[in-house]
């Protein structure tokens, strides 16, 4: 109900009992945001209608539409809740009445009074929801999904994880699965929030392939996010990619501002990319349409201004640049980010040494803040990243629960009752005993896990990475296979560390890490042995393939710029192929002495 979608015309007389069925044409995911206040213009032009529990379900329908954002829409609303809380509490309908209330709760959050607001949704949250009607599964369903939208604008990540979770298993046993793929999307705010873009990602994914099914308008929405997670992640080309991909659509259902702000992504991502001329096309067109909006506006001066500096138009750089300097108090953590990067290159293109450590020191706060909110939430995201597959199947379990205790009412009337009753119940303890036999294991398996995870980058640890050698080693004796080691070596991390800081290290070590990470298979396993060091094992690749690996990822990350300061960096590489006769320690040796030799050698080089 907070996403409204496609009409489909129908007569000016509608029957009493069509309103529900155009309603629901809503709910469902059929209609676009213009086709659904079409519909409800052509409800309330019926009222009243001979039902008045269809005028109730008009008035709880409106009142999604409102707009409590300006002083007149918030008079308007008021006025309207006055009039239909009457017409609302007269129908008898509890449905009807906790739609209401989740409808005024989510105006509240709109208005910033989160706490009123989930004071609202407290009786209808702490709702069991055993019942099987559809109508009263999606109301508290709705229910839940506003009031994760509150605990998100708290900061507090594990309740609105909780209840966007909730939301998500009420929509699918409900069978909206419209609204259940909108719920996935609520989950990826969470980990977008969390830094998590690769779960993030994940589910946008998944609500993007559902929603493919109903509406275009709700489906680019979610491309957009999709986008924004590719681009935070550092994966401009994917990002690139799915902005492109919904420009038609944009451009079909939204305003000038809308339109302008999908070209101005393109335009910020191909500058980033140094293609200047692809960026500078997006921006032409943009000067083609009429923006009203400040905020997209913003965003038009600062890429504007990053193209001209790229394209060494420095006067012009400079002029956007000044312009920009006068909003900085109102703008995200985000944005001011790229703002000061973009300050400290205008201050080494003009020698503006105070500008430049000025934009610098302002960067290490946000940088550390953010390295400190990340390692806060460290443990929040794990518990947060559940597999909905899984989540499927315990929703089926409780669910053949439910047949089994139905069952025990039909063999009520059977001779053998009591025999056949413990006997059921018997199986019930034992499918409850099952499942939490899994759950705990499972959970032993994922803490498992995590002691043989590195814990600032997220790969193998020490452990881990010398464990799977030996088992690759292993294999290679007993299959006559060829693996190859490759150990790698960022070249004067002390230096770094000296001169920005540990955060700064700690940004350099996690960025390398990506680059390595994304340049081997998949299959091929990586892991840090020590502060700056890192060992691959490549099972099933020659001397040859190891080599031709790593020679990219040296070249990969001498060409990017690390970091939020976007320091260079290279690395030294030792490579080697494991013999079929020697031990672990002696390929180690091995493998350590051909590092040694490169960083002797001069660095930024590969020793086979």
């Amino acid at each position: 109900m907070l996403r409204v979608l496609c009409f489909v015309l129908f007569s000016s007389s509608l029957a009493a009992n069509e309103v529900k069925n155009e309603i629901d044409k809503v709910l469902y995911g059929y209609t676009s945001l213009s086709e659904s206040r079409a519909i409800l213009e052509k409800l309330e032009q019926g009222m009243p209608y001979k039902n008045g529990l269809d005028d109730a379900r008009v008035m709880t329908f409106k009142c999604w539409f409102s707009d409590v954002t300006t002083s007149i829409g918030l008079l308007h609303y008021n006025a309207f809740l006055n009039n239909a809380k009457p017409i609302i509490h007269s129908s008898s309908s509890e449905t009807l009445k906790q739609d209401l209330t989740a409808c005024e709760a989510f105006q509240e959050y709109n208005q910033g009074n989160y706490q009123f607001a989930a004071t609202l949704l407290t009786p209808i949250t702490q709702n069991s929801a055993n019942t099987q009607n559809p109508e009263e599964l999606n109301a508290i369903a709705t229910a839940n999904t506003v009031l994760n939208r509150i605990y998100l604008a708290l900061g507090n990540y594990e309740d609105a994880f909780h209840a966007a979770q909730k939301a998500y298993q009420l929509f699918e046993k409900s069978g909206n699965s419209y609204e259940q793929a909108l719920a996935l999307k609520e989950i990826a705010d969470i980990h977008i929030a969390l830094y998590n873009f690769d779960l993030a990602i994940e589910q946008l994914q998944r609500s993007a392939t559902e929603l493919a099914k109903f509406n275009k308008q709700e489906h680019y929405k979610v491309i957009d996010q999709l986008a924004f997670a590719h681009e935070k992640s550092g994966n401009f080309p994917k990002a690139i990619e799915l902005y492109q991909s919904i420009k038609k659509d944009v451009r079909s259902y939204e305003s000038d501002n809308g339109y302008a702000y999908v070209l101005i992504k393109l335009a910020e991502l191909y500058t980033e990319l140094d293609q200047l001329n692809a960026a500078k096309s997006y921006l032409t067109a943009v000067d083609k349409l009429k923006i009203n909006d400040s905020w997209i506006t913003t965003l038009l001066t600062m890429t504007q201004a990053q193209w001209n500096l790229k394209s060494n138009n420095l006067n012009a750089a400079l002029t956007l640049f000044n312009m920009l300097q006068t909003e900085q108090n109102s703008w995200p953590v985000s944005f001011k980010e790229r703002y000061l990067n973009f300050a400290s290159l205008v201050a080494e293109a003009t020698n503006d040494s105070s500008l430049h450590i000025n934009a610098q020191q302002q960067l290490i706060t946000i940088v550390k803040q953010k390295q400190k909110d990340i390692a806060n939430n460290a443990l929040i995201s794990a518990r947060l990243n559940f597999n909905f597959e899984q989540q499927k199947r315990e929703i089926t379990r409780l669910e053949q629960a439910s047949a089994l205790q139905k069952e025990l009412l039909t063999v009520a009337e059977d001779k053998a009752f009591w025999q056949r009753l413990t006997l059921i119940i018997a199986s019930v303890c034992l499918f409850l005993f099952a499942i939490y036999t899994f759950k705990q294991v499972r959970q032993k398996k994922y803490y498992e896990i995590l002691a043989l995870k590195d814990e600032l980058t997220g790969i193998a640890n020490r452990r881990a990475i010398m464990n799977l050698k030996r088992k690759v080693m292993q294999k290679n004796q007993h299959n006559s296979q060829v693996s190859s080691l490759i150990s790698i070596d960022i070249d004067h991390f002390k230096a770094v560390n000296d001169q920005y800081g540990h955060d700064i290290g700690d940004e350099l070590i996690i960025s390398v890490v990506n680059t390595i990470v994304s340049t081997v298979r998949c299959s091929d396993m990586v892991g840090r042995v020590g502060g700056e060091e890192f060992l691959i094992v490549l099972e099933n690749q020659t001397l040859d393939n190891a080599k031709e690996i790593a020679w990219r990822i040296r070249h990969s990350i001498a060409e990017k710029q690390h970091t939020s300061l976007r320091v260079n960096a290279t690395v030294s590489i030792g490579v080697i192929e494991i013999s079929q006769q020697e031990t672990a320690e002696q390929a180690a040796k091995r493998v350590d002495l051909n590092l040694y030799k490169a960083k002797e050698n001069g660095r930024n080089r590969v020793v086979v």
